[in-house]
Order: structure tokens, then C-alpha cells, then sequence
């Protein structure tokens, strides 16, 4: 039994049957149950080890592989947060700089997942999630290394409880233009290595847009930012917003203000700017204006959505949505304002959770008729 995390170390029970680990096939129906967590990143992680301090199995799916999101942040990442906001699990994050690289981050959260054992399903996306007689949740999930055609390719899964952890990251917002699909487009930005000597657009003025065209012009790349404001945004990085200024200032970086892109062609894009219409070129092109949860997913797991800033129906006290026993976790729990819940905010999220979980178990095993 693993020790962290109440999972045996031979089988994982999902309910309507269990899968072997060791093989990979189906195997027959355990009596226990583990709560199924929907994401794999720093907040998955921590709901499934303050589950197994409770001696509540619990196992995360993830559509992509163990910190996937982390993973696909740009190389040369580092946290606005600092180190002493950013750890889980009571876990010091040890490094020397106050704000933690990307591949630190890395480090430390596998690390922490191997100390607890956390176990991950990799390449599994949980489609939806729907109530079930006595309160219980089927989980309908699609392995992602399968051909669509296989068969078993979809399964469904019984489970207590449902936590969705999944954060925003792997939904960047669409321009909504013309062209977006095309393959020189990117919407998540990693390395500059491949655009020197390139003319290269960033579409954004916040964190993720500033940051990437810095690097591109430091790498080699010939940088225009569009922007739809007046000014970069105030809320970038401190120690990035005036090195941005003074690139642009000096003309090192073209900003284009008060501009907005209405079609991407294969080497240039189409855009409006106060003295009307123009065309840049543009070799590549990062549209990098943010990020918002999977509402669609929501909906489909029966998830209420309130107000205009489409906020998650929940309790604060649990975190369990209006869908008895689905919980959520993290960043998602802000709706729209994608800004407002941050790690450094949402540490206690695994713990409020995990605690509702266990008081309901509780409140049922004594409820229980005896036999």
C-alpha cells in the first residue's frame, strides 16, 4: 500500500473494473474506489496527497503527462510568485533564486509526487463526468494514445468523488480571425531558437506576450507586438515591463498600439490600425492574449456557470460544485478572471477538499446499516 496515498502497488480500482498497471488490462471489480482527479499539475498533485494523509485512495488523470502544463512553459520561465508561495504538501521548494525557473519547477513537483507516490494516468482526457444513483460519479474518459477507431478507446468509470484540477493553460484564447490554423500560428510559446533572422509577430501586451518577445528579439528574431491597448499592461512583471519599454522605446522591438489583427496570411497578417488598414510581414506569428478554463467542459459535466465573469457554481467552504461530490480546484475556480486565483492563493484548495471528502465518508460508514 502506498504510503502517501492509499494506493495499492499491484492494482488501481476504478469502479466498474480495475486496471493493472503492470499490463494494462482490465481486471475484475475491486471494493474500493479511488477519487479520481482531473489534471496532473502542482494543484492535482496536492489534492491526491492531502486525500492519502486521509487514507483516501485517489488517482490523477492527465491528458498529456505528469506536469504537462509546466512542461510546455516557455524555456527560459520564471514564476512571478516566489519560492515560500509556490510549494505543496508542506514541502520546502529549496532553490536559490526567490523566483523559480521553469526546470526547478519541474524538479520539485515530480519530486514531490514521487515522496507521495501520487499515481498518474498519462494520455487520458476525462470527456465528462455525470451523476450516478447514490450519489456516485461516472467518469468517461478517452486514452489518447489510441487510434479514435480502436476499440476501448472510451471507458466509463465509477468513482466516490471527482476533483477537476486542471487549470487554464491548455486553453489559450482564439483571436478569432482568418488564418489562426495556420501552421506558422502558435499559440503557446516555448523557444526562440527557431525564429532568428525571422519576422515575427506577438499579438498581446501581458506576461506571456512581453516575455516572448523579449526573448525572440534576444535570440536573433525581428519582433512587431500588436496591441489592442495603448501601453503594455501594467500587470506585467516588474523586472520585465520597463526592459520591454525601453526596447520598444529604442526601437529595438515595434509595438504597434491601439491595433488589432483581422486576417493571417502565410507570410504576412492583415491588421487595423488609427490610420487604417496594413499589412506586415510576418513569418510567424504568437497570439498571446491569454487564457480561460474549458467552459464546454463544464457544461458537459452539468457544472452550473454564474454571472457574466461565468464563475463555477460552488461552495467556499468544500469547493463542491452544484454536482453532488464533484469538486474543483485551482485557477478554474475564478471563471473568466483567470487572474484572480493563483498556486499561491489556492495551496488550501487540496486541503478544504480533501477534509469534505473524508467528513462525508465518515458521515456514511456510520450511517450504514450493519449486517
Amino acid at each position: 500500500m502506498c504510503g502517501g496515498c492509499g494506493i495499492g502497488p499491484a492494482t488501481l480500482d476504478f469502479g466498474l473494473w480495475t486496471l493493472d498497471p503492470a499490463t494494462g488490462q482490465n481486471v475484475p471489480v475491486a471494493e474500493s474506489f479511488p477519487v479520481v482527479i482531473v489534471g496532473a499539475g502542482p494543484t492535482g498533485i496536492a489534492c491526491a496527497i492531502e486525500l492519502g494523509r486521509r487514507g483516501i485512495a485517489a488517482v490523477c488523470y492527465e491528458k498529456g503527462f505528469l506536469l504537462d502544463t509546466i512542461y510546455h512553459f516557455p524555456e527560459e520561465m520564471r514564476w512571478f510568485s516566489t519560492r515560500d508561495l509556490l510549494d505543496i504538501a508542506g514541502i520546502p521548494f529549496a532553490v536559490p533564486d526567490a523566483h523559480p525557473t521553469r526546470l526547478e519547477s519541474l524538479a520539485y513537483y515530480r519530486a514531490v509526487a514521487e515522496k507521495f507516490q501520487v499515481k498518474t494516468i498519462p494520455q487520458t482526457e476525462i470527456v465528462a463526468i455525470r451523476p450516478h444513483e447514490g450519489g456516485e460519479l461516472v467518469i468517461l474518459s478517452e486514452a489518447k494514445d489510441l487510434p479514435s477507431s480502436s476499440a476501448g478507446n472510451r471507458r466509463e468509470i465509477r468513482v466516490p468523488a471527482a476533483i477537476i484540477a486542471t487549470g487554464f493553460f491548455h486553453n489559450p484564447r482564439k483571436l478569432g480571425v482568418p488564418g489562426e490554423d495556420l501552421p506558422h500560428v502558435h499559440s503557446r510559446y516555448i523557444s526562440a531558437y527557431p525564429f532568428h533572422d525571422r519576422d515575427v509577430v506577438v499579438v498581446g501586451a501581458k506576461n506571456s506576450a512581453a516575455e516572448a518577445a523579449l526573448d525572440l528579439y534576444r535570440h536573433g528574431a525581428r519582433v512587431t507586438m500588436v496591441v489592442r491597448g495603448s501601453a503594455i499592461s501594467e500587470r506585467v512583471k516588474y523586472w520585465i515591463k520597463p526592459d520591454l519599454e525601453n526596447r520598444i522605446r529604442a526601437g529595438k522591438i515595434r509595438a504597434l498600439f491601439a491595433t488589432r489583427v483581422l486576417e493571417i496570411r502565410r507570410a504576412s497578417i492583415l491588421i487595423e490600425t488609427p490610420d487604417g488598414q496594413k499589412t506586415i510581414p510576418a513569418e510567424a506569428v504568437f497570439p498571446l492574449i491569454g487564457y480561460q478554463p474549458d467552459f464546454a467542459f463544464f457544461e458537459r459535466c452539468g457544472i452550473r456557470l454564474e454571472g457574466a465573469q461565468r464563475v463555477p457554481a460552488h461552495d467556499p467552504d468544500t469547493l463542491e460544485t452544484n454536482v453532488p461530490n464533484l469538486y474543483l480546484a485551482g485557477a478554474i475556480l475564478g471563471g473568466v478572471e483567470v487572474g484572480r486565483i493563483f498556486i499561491e492563493n489556492s495551496r488550501h484548495h487540496a486541503s478544504l477538499i480533501a477534509a469534505a471528502i473524508e467528513k462525508r465518508r465518515s458521515a456514511a460508514s456510520v450511517s450504514a446499516p450493519s449486517h
